[in-house]
């Protein structure tokens, strides 16, 4: 069960991207899209929160008494950088790179912090075999987007994207990084990881909220809301889902085991979602370079996590 449960959080998210580039693209702003995912989000974390502990609010506030230092709230930062990068992502590289570089960036980031003790993460020793984990998910990041772009140039399907886009890819796994050491550390002080979970929506919630009041004019594209269809606005769903299923996971079977189900998740709701065109997306074929390329990063996060 927990196995499946860290897949459905992989799968979860992997269906958010499709469905806020839907929104955003209708709202004509990934802000506006990601302002609304968190509003669903907040919502929905909180519901889940009471029902763990009705008084999970008080203990919010009792820990910001403690003199803990300002950045263990920092999370919603990182949350709206990723929440809103992943939209633009998603529109200008493609559903399979929107996962596969952020993986760079995050197999990377985490190694780092792990190795630093970072945001309160527990260190962990830098060893070779994660020296060569970290060099397969290089390999199989090059496989899979410069060998499958060669791929798809030949066949004459290419898709166009500029170098800033990759690299802002793996800017975004960074973010994710930060995103999850320092909620995880936030939810280990609350007892709770939905609690944790819940500060970092809220966080993001108020920085979205304030850069689409100074950004975008209206604050709400109301002929953009009537356009999208209902289920574009289900977006928070899915990634409070991920958040709460790998919170369930990670202190049974290990952040290394959840962190590898989660990418396995994500690799395989994005190769369905593409494949077979969901949420109105293009069909489009997942080429035999992209399947050796996440094959090969899948080995090399299991050896950067687990061995």
């Amino acid at each position: 069960m927990f196995y499946l449960l860290g897949l459905l959080g992989g799968f979860a998210v992997s269906n958010q991207s499709h469905i806020n580039e839907r929104l955003g693209g209708a709202l004509k702003s990934p802000f506006r899209a990601a302002f609304l995912s968190f509003s669903l989000g907040v919502v929905f974390l909180g519901v889940l929160a009471f029902i763990q502990n009705p008084h999970f609010l008080g203990d919010i506030v009792a820990l910001t008494k403690t003199g803990q230092p300002w950045r263990i709230y920092s999370a919603g930062i990182f949350s709206m950088l990723y929440q809103t990068s992943n939209i633009l992502l998603f529109k200008n590289v493609g559903a399979v790179k929107t996962v596969v570089l952020p993986t760079l960036g995050q197999v990377v980031m985490s190694m780092v912090i792990q190795t630093f003790g970072w945001v309160g993460a527990e260190t962990v020793a830098l060893t070779a075999i994660k020296v060569a984990g970290v060099i397969l998910v290089i390999i199989g990041v090059l496989v899979a987007v410069v060998l499958s772009a060669r791929l798809e140039n030949k066949t004459g399907s290419s898709q166009g994207s500029s170098v800033f886009w990759h690299v802002w890819g793996i800017f975004t796994g960074m973010f994710a990084s930060f995103q999850q050491a320092i909620t995880g550390h936030l939810g280990h002080l609350l007892g709770a990881p939905v609690d944790g979970a819940f500060v970092s929506f809220v966080g993001a919630l108020i920085l979205l909220t304030i850069l689409v009041a100074f950004k975008e004019r209206p604050f709400f594209n109301r002929d953009g809301m009537k356009a999208a269809p209902w289920w574009s606005f289900l977006g928070g769903i899915p990634g409070s889902l991920f958040v709460f299923f790998i919170g369930i996971v990670v202190p049974v079977l290990g952040p290394g085991m959840g962190a590898i189900l989660g990418l396995m998740g994500m690799l395989i709701g994005t190769i369905i979602v593409q494949q077979f065109g969901w949420y109105q997306s293009v069909k489009k074929r997942v080429n035999v370079m992209q399947i050796i390329g996440i094959v090969i990063m899948v080995v090399g996060v299991v050896m950067i996590q687990v061995l």
